[in-house]
């Protein structure tokens, strides 16, 4: 195939996925990204599943250990890190920390759960 050939296609298949873009309806375009969301949504749950998973590993290794549930500069280093990729990515301050907060009240409990079951 020629050189030009090659870029007669690239420039058309271009413009045709770009002509098929525009004209999608409003509803494919919405019904698209909804079911984005959704798959994002799932994702979101698994990773916090296996977030979990992590924190109660931990909670055995402190049972083992003596250590204490709450590690608050660990909490604290954690949360700086998280607010510095979250805002990098146009998320607010706010939002990141209320969203952490949650999921540290989430790994307490968990921990704290395992704590009472191994401890009587």
């Amino acid at each position: 195939m020629s050189h030009k050939l090659f870029i007669l296609i690239v420039i058309a298949t271009a413009s045709f996925s770009q002509a098929k873009a525009q004209s999608a309806t409003p509803k494919d375009t919405l019904s698209y990204n909804r079911a984005q969301i959704d798959t994002l949504d799932s994702q979101i749950i698994d990773l916090l599943g296996k977030r979990m998973a992590a924190a109660r590993a931990i909670g055995m290794y402190k049972i083992d250990h003596h250590i204490g549930v709450v590690q608050s500069a660990r909490f604290d280093e954690v949360l700086q890190n998280a607010i510095k990729h979250g805002t990098s990515l146009g998320l607010s301050e706010e939002f990141i920390r209320a969203l952490y907060n949650d999921i540290h009240k989430e790994s307490i409990r968990q921990q704290e759960e395992l704590q009472r079951t191994y401890h009587h």
